[in-house]
């Protein structure tokens, strides 16, 4: 049996920026999906400050 283990990062969004930059400020590639109130954003799409946010990685299956 293999045990999950989940990393959670909370983050304060300062000022406002797009999905894009905070992705590339956490350091993660454009392979995650950014969430603002359940809403995929796009990458180019500015997030508020003082929003939560949940980024997860880009899931593919058959």
């Amino acid at each position: 049996m293999s045990t999950l283990s989940t990393k959670y990062k909370r983050i304060t969004i300062e000022e406002s920026k797009t999905a894009r930059e905070l992705l590339v400020e956490l350091e993660l590639s454009m392979d995650h999906v950014v969430l603002v109130e359940g809403k995929r954003m796009e990458l180019d799409e500015v997030i508020d400050e003082n929003t939560l946010v949940i980024v997860l990685p880009l899931i593919a299956g058959g």
